[in-house]
């Protein structure tokens, strides 16, 4: 079974990082802060690429 992450960079960017500490308890371990720092900049790419798409979708008024 492949681990989550397996193919990501080795760190994400220091924004998601930052979030993630905010977000987690204090004291929490470095694997869950940079996995969900991970998360934060999944979510945050699969975000910009779907409002990306938004304008090249006929349908949507955007761009054929």
């Amino acid at each position: 079974m492949p681990v989550p992450h397996e193919s990501q960079p080795a760190e994400p960017p220091s924004w998601a990082i930052r979030q993630a500490i905010s977000d987690l308890p204090e004291g929490s371990e470095t694997s869950v802060v940079m996995a969900l720092a991970r998360d934060l900049a999944d979510a945050a790419a699969e975000r910009f690429d779907e409002r990306h798409d938004e304008y090249d979708d006929p349908d949507q008024g955007g761009e054929s």
